[in-house]
């Protein structure tokens, strides 16, 4: 598959352990492209046509490009949503201790992870710590460093017969002889941390294991946060391969998706309001602002729930999307999706044009259902707005599978959505 976004993707994940890394990666990559660093603290004299972006908490981004030079003045936002978070398991580092010969250090699930994949693997340790400066250090072992073991059956009989993870009891990762203090001065690299009595650190446990392809045909994508890492990366991708012309561009990768949204630099929050406000400038009113929300479209990208061969009774047979069948348009009569007829209308209309293909997803009507920032984002907005995605197994799993050929087909709607 020349041409495709597949190994640059690859080469991101492996650069962005946690959602720290994330952000500065695609910084990087939004810099490389000649998007302007933006501060939130100070005033921003934006022209026609330019593009920039701003960070918060090291952990959310939010990037857009303006619209051309006699665009109207009231021009729409082409909006795409996403989230920079997946679910991890955070160290709890002041109740680490020496239990049975090995430095035990408890965690905390953030988000809803698959608890049993990530016993027996090795793991690497990723996050931020604050140096004796005062500043945060981003921090990355790159190697294995602890594991969380399971039990042999033989101690445990009902392992495999209905068996629970308690995270609070089984899930502590196991370090070996060592010490935090040690594991702080390999992280730091010579670095001191503000406090080494108490250190103020959020480090998330990660498998080394490098993201690969797989499959006779390398069609399948084998990594870590995929979801929604897929999205992010070919909705940034997008942005910085598009130009100018009669909308605004806007890429908005919120934090906290996973755990609610419910924070400053999350989607159910006045953070994307806001910024659309400043990108038009201090010339901006309500009513402008109004007349190009109310001709704007957002699209939730996130990942959908694959119809496995393992599984298959887990679907409705008439909504199971395929790995490597194209993007999934999502819908739920309850509005955990964002969407609407119209919407699907438009959208179906833009993927016949751009030659991509798309199914659907709806979850059984006996089952409950996901949600995604999109509801969120499209009623604080008040936008027309619908939820997409890519396709996976074992989403919320250490690892998660994809199809290399959605990637690209979202990459490729994106840019057309932009224009």
């Amino acid at each position: 598959m020349p041409n495709d976004i597949a190994a640059d993707f690859l080469t991101f994940l492996n650069a962005a352990p946690s959602v720290f890394h994330v952000c500065a990666t695609l910084q990087e990559k939004l810099l490389a492209a000649g998007f302007t660093h933006l501060d939130e603290r100070l005033p921003w004299t934006l022209q026609p046509g330019q593009a920039g972006f701003i960070s918060r908490n090291g952990s959310a981004l939010a990037a857009f490009r303006l619209a051309e030079q006699g665009a109207p003045q009231a021009a729409p936002f082409r909006i795409v949503a996403a989230h920079s978070d997946s679910p991890a398991l955070k160290l709890k580092l002041p109740a680490a201790k020496m239990q049975a010969g090995s430095l035990r250090v408890p965690v905390e699930p953030y988000g809803s992870l698959i608890h049993s994949s990530w016993l027996d693997r090795p793991l690497a340790l990723a996050g931020r710590i604050i140096t004796e400066d005062g500043q945060a250090s981003l921090v990355d072992s790159r190697r294995a460093l602890a594991v969380i073991p399971n039990i042999a059956p033989h101690m445990q009989r009902s392992l495999n017969d209905g068996f629970v993870y308690n995270p609070q009891q089984h899930l502590a990762a196991l370090f070996g002889e060592t010490s935090i203090s040690e594991l702080l001065t390999l992280l730091l690299d010579g670095q001191k941390p503000a406090c080494p009595e108490a250190p103020l650190a959020e480090l998330f446990l990660y498998e080394p294991e490098a993201a690969c392809l797989a499959g006779l045909k390398e069609d399948l994508l084998l990594a870590s946060r995929l979801d929604n890492l897929a999205s992010s990366y070919a909705a940034i991708e997008a942005l910085c391969q598009s130009k100018a012309g009669g909308v605004h561009q806007v890429v908005f990768l919120a934090d906290h998706e996973e755990v609610g949204s419910r924070s400053a630099q999350g989607a159910d929050s006045a953070f994307l309001k806001d910024f659309l406000t400043r990108m038009l400038g201090q010339n901006c009113n309500d009513e402008l602002l109004l007349r190009s929300l109310a001709a704007s479209f957002l699209l939730s990208a996130d990942a959908a729930h694959a119809w496995h061969p393992n599984f298959m009774d887990a679907h409705d047979p008439d909504y199971a999307p395929l790995l490597n069948g194209g993007i999934v348009i999502k819908e739920n009569i309850s509005q955990r999706y964002a969407g609407s007829l119209p919407a699907q209308a438009w959208l179906r209309a833009l993927c016949k044009k751009a030659g991509i293909p798309w199914q659907y997803f709806q979850v059984r009507a006996d089952r409950p259902c996901g949600s995604t920032i999109g509801p969120a984002c499209s009623a604080l907005l008040g936008v027309q707005a619908l939820d997409i995605g890519i396709a996976m197994w074992a989403m919320h799993s250490n690892r998660e599978t994809a199809g290399r050929k959605d990637l690209q087909s979202m990459k490729n709607l994106l840019q057309a959505f932009f224009g």
